[in-house]
């Protein structure tokens, strides 16, 4: 055969063929091999894995409370509604698609009953699994679109799939909205941050298949692991005097157009925020909001209030006496090349250095003091913080800024920082930091510890409880605390704050007015603010204002424009809220402990009760429950619950509609 014979070449090229197809069915074998015995188990759960997924189901968040039973924070359940046409018969389709339109423009109007019939038809004819419906509605709208004739009977005859979430609402609107605060994955604050745990509960498990592009679906009707609901909380704050707070400095901030302010309303006895207001307006913005919580986060040098904390520490190193004689030489007081300037000119002449804290001269309070700490300026600032004053309160929101307080070892240290500090410069705090040394002095010189938990409820239960914390449990001796307290008193009566001075209520308080940025001649402001406790003769509240950047033009002085705040809340507490006297301790006080212990015992039985009929269907009796117990369980189930009147149940009505109920109290 002659080399370049046809037949030859032919045999080539076929063995050729032959050899690169056996090799290619060799290939091929081999990864059948891999792929159905080998990796076979892997790749069979990976694929089932990008289609079918045990997928987490977030737990419900607990509710927040006010101390006098408010919702001030709630997870509402909205649902997400998509449709399986490849579910519904072309039967069923074609008999109910008019009426469903027409029912779905009536309940979604954002398209009309021709544009809805469009839309389906289109889902339907492309056999479409995971059709968008609509996102964000109610209980009650899902149950409406449900019972339109498209979507009547079982899951699986008409398609429709309700996927649940949980949207966080304030039932208040921005009532104490940064102490309440917020959690989400990119933002934390407030108590919503702090109690997450608590507040989260557990999520739960479900099978859900995927759809694409994101979407998944339950597969069915029962959860893998059942979503254990996250506990709730009730907090110190008391919603009646949050709203007097709330109004009075408000009034103030649009009146004098400041830039923001805060008051705090706490407890004398037990540290309890009764209120924390904060209050605030983006620039060129007219509406004041709750954008930050300056009470817990805004350090800034307190000016005047300052002054009482000065002359405390004097006190109990023994260096003066409220008695000690103290000429003001004109309002003006040469330190280091620098003046200290009283706001009154000319000063007050020889004063006592009680008076000069009365009509808060800087002069009188720096001459009488700073030369006792002025070859030893550390006693001072030990002094200081012996009396709690340069550490954090601990309160249990998060963001609370470190007081600071120079040392005479830093670099930052001069020759005019110890007398600045004697009237509230050089020095920094928060307005929750001046309350609680106020408090204490209130508090015959015990410093508690500000709360704003009092309490965590788990199904009906109190599963846990704050206590009263002592930050000290003397900041100073009785006999300074009350020299202190009696010039508090003559503040009102006699000094810089007569303006609110009452005949029916003992107010007692320090003003304090500070320029803000004043090395800063085009960003200096004033801080005017007022610290104080009423009643006066037996402290019940203590109460801080502070009202950042008012126009200078229309008032700034503290006594002007913080002061009258104090004196509103004062009075809207002293008449609007009734004034709760606990019995002492003792045989009746022994025999409500019992009480209470066999009532708790009652109430969780009740509970449990109560919630297994509602698993059952059935509605329990609601009479004599307390309002928020009742209103805790059935949102839990997914009602709607609407109340009339004040107190315990009466009786209830059902609402309009699947799962609603209107709770008559008295």
């Amino acid at each position: 055969m002659k080399p370049n014979d046809p037949d030859r070449l032919s045999s080539r090229w076929v063995a050729g063929i032959s050899a690169f197809l056996a090799l290619f069915a060799v290939a091929v074998l081999v990864k059948l091999y891999v792929v159905s015995i080998r990796d076979g188990a892997a790749l069979r759960e990976a694929a089932r894995d990008r289609v079918v997924q045990r997928r987490t189901v977030q737990a419900s968040r607990g509710n927040i409370y006010s101390s006098d039973g408010q919702l001030l924070a709630t997870s509402m359940p909205v649902y997400e509604l998509r449709w399986d046409a490849s579910l519904v018969s072309k039967e069923h389709f074609d008999k109910s698609i008019n009426k469903t339109a027409i029912g779905l423009q009536l309940l979604l109007p954002e398209r009309s009953a021709w544009e809805w019939l469009t839309y389906l038809k289109e889902q339907q004819s492309e056999k479409k699994r995971y059709a968008l419906i609509a996102k964000n509605l109610s209980f009650s709208m899902y149950r409406k679109v449900l019972s339109l004739a498209l979507f009547d009977g079982g899951p699986f005859e008409h398609g429709l799939i309700a996927e649940e979430r949980y949207t966080r609402l304030m039932p208040l609107g921005m009532m104490a909205e940064r102490t309440i605060g917020y959690w989400r994955p990119d933002a934390k604050a407030g108590l919503e941050a702090t109690f997450n745990k608590v507040l989260g509960g557990q999520n739960g498990l479900r099978w859900m298949q995927h759809f694409g592009k994101g979407q998944w679906k339950p597969l069915e009707a029962n959860y893998e692991v059942e979503p254990r609901d996250g506990a709730d909380i009730e907090t110190t704050l008391d919603t009646r005097i949050q709203d007097i707070a709330h109004r009075a400095l408000l009034q103030r901030l649009e009146q004098f157009q400041a830039e923001h302010g805060c008051v705090i309303v706490m407890e004398v006895a037990t540290g309890k925020i009764r209120a924390m207001v904060n209050l605030g307006r983006e620039k060129g913005d007219s509406n004041y909001t709750e954008l930050r919580n300056y009470a817990v986060w805004e350090r800034t040098e307190p000016g005047s209030t300052f002054k009482f904390a000065a002359l405390l520490a004097a006190l109990e190193d023994g260096v003066v006496d409220t008695a000690t004689k103290v000429d003001t030489d004109g309002g003006v007081y040469m330190v280091y090349g620098k003046k200290v300037n009283d706001s009154h000119k000319g000063g007050y002449g020889v004063i006592s250095l009680g008076r000069a804290l009365e009509v808060s001269s800087n002069t009188g309070v720096v001459k009488a003091i700073y030369p006792k700490y002025a070859a030893n300026p550390q006693e001072f600032i030990d002094r200081l913080y012996q009396m709690g004053l340069g550490e954090k309160t601990g309160i249990e929101v998060n963001g609370e800024s470190k007081p600071f307080i120079p040392q005479p070892s830093s670099a930052r240290w001069s020759g005019t920082t110890l007398p600045w500090m004697m009237f509230g410069y050089g020095v920094q705090c928060t307005p929750l930091q001046t309350l609680v040394f106020y408090n204490a002095l209130a508090n015959e010189g015990k410093m508690v510890r500000p709360r704003l938990w009092e309490r965590t409820i788990d199904r009906g239960q109190v599963v846990a409880e704050s206590e009263v914390e002592y930050i000290r449990s003397s900041i100073a001796s009785k006999e300074n605390v009350a020299k202190v307290r009696s010039l508090m008193e003559n503040v009102v009566l006699r000094g810089t704050a007569t303006n609110i001075r009452l005949d029916s209520l003992k107010l007692a308080g320090k003003t304090g007015t500070c320029q803000l940025e004043y090395w800063n001649p085009e960003k200096m402001g004033y801080q005017a603010s007022f610290a104080g406790y009423f009643p006066a003769d037996n402290p019940k509240y203590s109460c801080v204002v502070v009202v950042s950047r008012p126009i200078k033009s229309m008032g700034y002085y503290a006594n002007v424009v913080a002061a009258p705040v104090f004196q509103d809340i004062a009075v809207g507490i002293t008449r609007f809220i009734p004034d709760e006297q606990a019995p002492p301790k003792g045989y009746w006080t022994e025999g409500l402990e019992n009480v209470a212990q066999k009532q708790s015992a009652s109430s969780e039985k009740q509970w449990a009760d109560a919630e297994a009929d509602l698993e059952r269907g059935t509605m329990p009796n609601w009479t004599g429950w307390k309002a928020t117990d009742a209103l805790r369980l059935l949102e839990r189930k997914g009602y709607t619950v609407q109340t009339k009147g004040n107190g315990r149940v009466l009786s209830w009505n059902p609402g309009v509609g699947r799962k609603t109920i209107m709770l008559i109290l008295g």
